[in-house]
């Protein structure tokens, strides 16, 4: 019995045969788990079989996105025919099929650099390039592109070319041109994804130019800009409008009539502002309409007067616009018109010299790859396209004599994935094909690889314009119909998109027609089925960290503090663990593809992650040691290992031995093997470097491993300088026996397999001509800045029964019984947005402005708009990452984070729950959606709506309003579960065997009649010596620290420092602000706002702010500034204490800070300590390693003062000392012992006090 279609595919199937069309060009909207690739197989087969309208396996192209899926589409294709000539006895029929067989391996089924790598082979007589051309290998591409840009930039210093002096000022320090070299790079690289790269440079310098004789609004910025205001007072608009009859209503909230007609009023002005300069009059002055507040109900709720829902959903939408409005105040309209004009005829010499910089390195990198007879992957499509534009064109790209003779070969063509083209290869494939002769399949909701350059605005332009009809030239077609997951697991994505996934706030609108239809039975599923409710775990951090800092107020920005502290990801990754092996030892059943159903293996598991650096191989090690076998198959991770990270310390050390940190890293490895007492020895035999005094000590100490080492490192650098990096690494795997020394460490084969890569990439490195272990160096931190990590060797097969640990990215296109989505809770990177210089394909070249006389850069108006363009496009794509997660999970779905249950309804993400539950529309505001930062905050804002699994949410912030939980489909089965419970228990040492059981192991007496020897007894009575020890961390942290010494007195601790290396002497940076200025704040932040969600911020402030005097008015524009670029959201800002920041520097601790010639910030420190000072059972001399930071010092009379800033609710100096002093006494030692230089004083400054307190 042959495969039963569904009715949209057997139009993708068939068509135009189900029109009245000749031709027709689809786009087949295939949503995951739809079955898109056999649809696209089943097209293909189709169409060859087709003795009416015959074609050839040569006439068609299929356009893949690696060259594995062209493999597998090829060998679909293999089969499908062999079965579709088994199957007929038609011998016309047969012997056409097999002719195809025979010429499938001719057929273009590959990927597009594959095909432009033919089209180039084919034609390379019409190009400036040699035949013999070659693709280069990724070490000598990335090593010629740095000597081609430093031979440029010495160039241009030389002759004083392109401004380069300034465009040094502005993106690079004084120790090198690093910041120029990577700003120009990144430039080219987003450039060469452009069909015509050095014509959009150029283009998107205009706009600059043009911009100084335009009025603002006419701007490419402005104009946009100016829409998005106007969006949102439209939706301040309509939420007045919702507010109106909750407040007429005989039971409304009329005491808060006042907060209406303030926001009415306001809206009157905003609605009032017809030019540039009215809005900025506006906006200056809109602290004047967010006075009101809402003030308690009290008694007129309790006396049935007003109605508590009515009140919640007024009192929600009226917040909202409350946040509206003080966004808008501090925006870009508070800027005087004059001041963003001038910016543009500033800003346009820097960008212009900028552009023509990169367009010189573009041609300077083509010529050099032209004389060494090379092309790297973005030459093959540009290359290509230089064969298929008719010359004169290139800005309106027509088909040349070579593209009009690809266009007659192939009769379709067709493109898998299309949601990850980008601009340059849409290009081609317009080139060589036909109006109507186009097969696009893909799916915009897992658009996820925006970091190769892919632009999914291609997909969703096909998507919003062509036809539903059969009859459209350019037709759509939907496949919503999932066959991969259990329909719990659909619909509970549905529900969650339905709310968060809307055009405005995530480019596409997600309803009816996107959703996602079960297509999977599940019938008769055993008791012990797998499947059920998806299921949201999150663990309490509320009673990890018990003082007022570390307390967190669930804002929705410390989800990402919480989240990356070990001791979390280790709880975390500890209930997945015991998850996973409950469910692996009860046997549970999961059901295979042909509906059946069987036991449930450790294959079936799947771990996903965000990102797995500093994580994935922690978390295989953990898994592996508590039974269950797991892997971890990355690029990410590669440099992380313990295997290379220890080599590439050993090749550093023998490039340079005066290196300590390498140095330090190989000797305390198990390859020397000094302890940490023999390491501080050798740095205490006197000055200069480890490598120095090592002669000196190994002698002193009569150490036969030092004086081993010494004569390797002798023999390997002379090696290195007659031989080249594979040879040295070689002989040092062979002197070491690293690759079995390796070998026998846990997870061995992977290491042996890494440790080999290393070699086989240094042989590649050498092939390419490049010479020198000072040039390979360098050419892997490259690799390793720029994130090209190595793969992490596989040594795993997909038939190995191992739980696999994966990023979302690698498993799209995988499918697996039961996943876990872990770390929900961390935040999203947005390191990117503060760079200097932002590129978008509309919006042009966002450039910072700068001032040169004083070397301070500024944010400004495109460069704020290439800001929240770019912003609103990665949440935009984080929204499909998730959804790809979500869709990976066959049967059962966890997802797992943190969070604080004592939420706060008012502020964070207690507010934002509130006022997505209160929420009247299936789809929730884009204030709402875009104010997330991780995926929990959009999987908690929709949860919350949820009938059954929302009331946990619910209850926490005591909502008392009306949810009309209509609004969504209610079939959906969700779990939320918040997990009580201490980061470290509670530290109570008994032995594992209580005294019941060894009782009732002498009870006893005979087993079977035989007598149990007292040996038995004793062992189940047998307590291990230092089980104190093995049960308490080897590390900790402040906060616990912070805990363990809540109620103690202080005493003396003696240290051990293990790292006496003292970081950079932070530089005070310059920085002022061009925008208005904004009054100091009446009330104190910390009235408003939870001990750590303040104490955070102010502490970050005071790592931001310049060490200088301050006037009050000052302070609040320095703060201004700050937020403006980017160190503060307008929320934090908000929060912000200008009064209490100000009462600081005007102190007289804070003037004798400035006053001071050194100062050091956030100043980093690791040490040992004697454990039984935190833990009092632990025996005498064990010690615990502690990391901390210390806020501030500064220098005085040649001593230090130190520094440390606390914001917890207390009522006197003598509080904090108690609280303090042993913290306080171990940052001074290890103060004294980093510089050797004695500490004055030590001083708490409490910000809520308002004082200095004296230690």
């Amino acid at each position: 019995m042959g495969v039963k279609w569904t009715p949209e595919q057997e139009s993708a199937i068939m068509s135009p045969k189900d029109s009245n069309l000749g031709a027709q060009t689809l786009l087949v909207a295939a949503a995951a788990g739809s079955g898109k690739t056999a649809v696209l197989v089943e097209r293909i087969i189709t169409r060859l079989k087709d003795m009416d309208n015959p074609l050839s396996v040569q006439e068609l192209m299929v356009v893949t996105f690696t060259k594995a899926a062209a493999a597998e589409m090829s060998a679909r294709i293999g089969v499908a025919l062999a079965k579709a000539m088994e199957a007929t006895d038609d011998k016309v029929l047969q012997a056409r099929l097999e002719r195809q067989l025979n010429l499938l391996p001719s057929a273009h089924i590959s990927t597009l650099h594959s095909f432009c790598q033919w089209v180039i082979r084919s034609y390379f007589y019409k190009l400036d390039i040699p035949p013999t051309a070659r693709i280069g290998n990724e070490a000598e591409m990335t090593l010629l592109k740095q000597e081609v840009l430093e031979n440029l930039l010495q160039e241009a210093y030389e002759h004083n070319e392109y401004g380069i002096f300034d465009l040094s000022d502005f993106f690079s320090d004084d120790k090198s041109d690093a910041g120029l070299q990577d700003k120009v790079l990144s430039l080219y690289e987003f450039a060469m994804s452009q069909s015509n790269p050095d014509g959009w440079m150029r283009r998107a310098v205009e706009p600059y130019k043009e911009a100084q004789n335009q009025d603002l609004r006419d701007t490419l910025w402005g104009s946009a800009m100016w829409d998005e205001q106007q969006a949102e007072i439209n939706r301040i608009a309509e939420r007045l409008e919702l507010m109106e009859p909750l407040l007429e209503s005989p039971v409304g909230p009329k005491k808060w009539d006042k907060v209406y007609q303030e926001q009415l009023a306001a809206l009157a002005q905003l609605k009032g502002a017809q030019t540039w300069s009215d809005m900025v009059d506006v906006c200056r002055n809109l602290d004047t309409f967010t006075k009101a507040s809402f003030t308690s109900l009290g008694k007129a709720l309790e006396k049935g007067e007003v109605d508590g829902a009515l009140a919640d959903e007024f009192k929600s939408l009226g917040s909202q616009n409350k946040d509206s409005l003080k966004g808008m105040k501090n925006g870009l309209f508070h800027i005087d018109e004059a001041v963003l004009q001038q910016q543009f005829v500033d800003q346009y010499p820097l960008i212009h010299n900028l552009v023509e910089l990169t367009i010189a390195f573009h041609r300077a990198y083509n010529e050099a790859k032209k004389e060494q007879g090379i092309m790297d992957f973005s030459d093959l499509e540009h290359l290509c396209l230089a064969l298929l534009v008719e010359p004169g064109t290139e800005d309106d790209p027509q088909p040349s004599e070579v593209a009009l003779e690809l266009q007659d070969t192939f009769k379709e063509i067709m493109v898998d994935e299309y949601q990850d083209t980008n601009g340059v290869q849409e290009t081609i494939i317009n080139l060589i094909s036909h109006i109507d002769n186009r097969f696009y399949v893909g799916d915009v909701k897992q658009a996820i690889y925006s970091f190769r350059m892919a632009d999914s605005s291609l997909f969703m332009h096909k998507y919003n314009t062509y036809g539903l009809e059969n009859d459209a030239v350019e037709r759509r077609i939907d496949l919503a119909k999932n066959f991969r997951s259990h329909e719990n697991i659909l619909t509970t994505t549905n529900f969650i998109f339905y709310q968060i996934m809307t055009q405005e706030a995530a480019e596409l609108d997600y309803g009816e027609k996107e959703s996602l239809i079960p297509g999977r039975i599940v019938e008769d599923a055993p008791t012990n089925w797998v499947g059920g409710a998806v299921e949201l775990h999150l663990l309490d951090t509320s009673d990890t960290n018990s003082s007022d800092e570390s307390d967190i107020g669930a804002n929705v920005n410390d989800t990402e503090s919480i989240g990356d502290e070990p001791e979390n990801n280790e709880r975390e990754l500890d209930f997945i663990i015991q998850k996973i092996k409950e469910l692996h030892a009860s046997k549970k059943q999961v059901q295979n593809p042909d509906g059946s159903f069987r036991q449930i293996q450790w294959r079936d598991f799947a771990v996903l992650r965000r990102s797995l650096a500093g994580w994935g191989t922690r978390a295989v090690a953990a898994m592996r040691q508590a039974g269950i076998p797991a892997v971890v198959n990355e690029r990410d991770g590669y440099f992380e290992a313990q295997e290379i990270q220890l080599l590439l310390s050993l090749l550093q050390i023998i490039d340079n031995p005066e290196q300590d940190l390498p140095m330090a890293a190989v000797l305390h490895s198990g390859l020397v093997g000094l302890d940490a007492n023999e390491l501080g020895a050798l740095r205490l035999t006197g000055e200069g470097s480890l490598w120095s005094l090592m002669p000196m000590y190994a002698e002193q100490a009569q150490d036969e491993r030092l004086v081993q080492f010494l004569g390797h490192i002798e023999h390997w650098r002379t090696l290195s300088r007659r031989h080249g990096v594979a040879d040295l690494l070689w002989d040092i795997y062979e002197t070491l026996d690293y690759v079995n020394y390796v070998g026998a460490m846990p997870n061995g084969l992977v290491r042996r397999a890494n440790v080999m890569a290393l070699y086989e990439r240094a042989k590649g490195f050498e092939s390419s001509g490049f010479r020198g272990l000072f040039r390979f160096l360098r050419f892997v931190e490259s690799l390793r800045d720029s994130n090209q990590d190595m793969a992490v060797a596989n040594v795993v097969t997909e038939a190995d029964d191992v739980v696999r640990l994966m990023t979302i990215h690698k498993s799209k296109g995988l499918e697996f019984p039961v996943v876990f989505l872990s770390g929900v809770q961390k935040k999203f990177n947005t390191m990117d947005f503060n760079s200097p210089l932002l590129v978008d394909k509309n919006a042009g070249i966002g450039l910072k402005g700068y001032y040169p006389d004083i070397r301070v850069s500024y944010p400004s108006m495109p460069w704020l708009y290439c800001k929240s363009i770019k912003s609103d496009a990665m949440k935009a794509e984080e929204q499909r990452i998730l959804y790809v997660a979500l869709t990976r999970a066959r049967d059962k779905l966890f997802l797992t984070g943190y969070i604080n249950k004592e939420i706060k309804k008012e502020k964070g993400i207690g507010a934002h729950i509130k006022n997505a539950a209160l929420t009247q529309t299936q789809a929730l505001g884009v204030d709402l959606i875009k104010a997330g930062n991780s995926y929990l905050h959009w999987l908690l804002i929709a949860f919350a709506r949820h009938l059954d699994g929302g009331g946990p949410l619910r209850n926490s912030i005591e909502l008392e309003g009306a949810i009309n939980f209509n609004l969504l489909d209610r079939q959906c089965k969700v779990k939320v579960e918040i997990h009580d419970g201490s980061l470290y228990g509670d530290l109570d040492y008994k032995a594992d065997v209580d005294e019941t059981t060894i009782n009732t192991v002498r009870a006893l007496g005979k087993v079977n009649d035989v007598e149990l020897p007292e040996e038995i007894v004793q062992r189940f009575a047998f307590t291990y010596p230092n089980l104190v020890a093995s049960k308490t961390t080897a590390k900790i942290s402040v906060s616990e620290l912070k805990r363990r010494f809540a109620e103690r007195d202080a005493e003396a601790v003696s240290a051990t420092v293990l790292d006496t290396s003292i970081p950079a002497i932070s530089e005070i940076e310059l920085a002022d602000s061009v925008f208005g200025r904004k009054p100091m704040a009446i009330a104190d932040a910390e009235e408003i706002v939870t001990g750590a969600q303040w104490g955070t911020l102010m502490h970050e402030a005071m790592q931001w702010l310049p060490v200088k005097k301050y006037t009050q008015t000052s302070m609040t524009d320095m703060l201004d500034s700050l937020q403006v670029e980017g160190k503060f959201s307008d929320e934090e800002r908000s929060l912000l204490s200008d009064r209490s920041l100000y009462g600081f520097f005007n102190s007289d601790l804070g003037k004798r800070l400035i006053a001071s010639k050194r100062v050091e910030r956030e100043l980093p420190f690791s040490m040992l300590f004697d454990g039984n000072r935190v833990y009092p059972d632990v025996e005498e001399g064990e010690r615990l390693f502690l990391q901390g930071i210390i806020d501030t010092a500064f220098v005085e009379d040649d001593q230090w003062i130190l520094v440390d800033y606390k914001t917890d609710r207390v009522k006197s100096g003598d509080e904090l000392v108690h609280r303090y002093k042993i913290q306080m006494d171990l940052y001074k030692e290890a103060l004294e012992t980093l510089t050797g230089m004695p500490v004055k004083a030590s001083y708490i400054y409490s910000f809520r006090l308002h004082e200095a307190v004296l230690l």
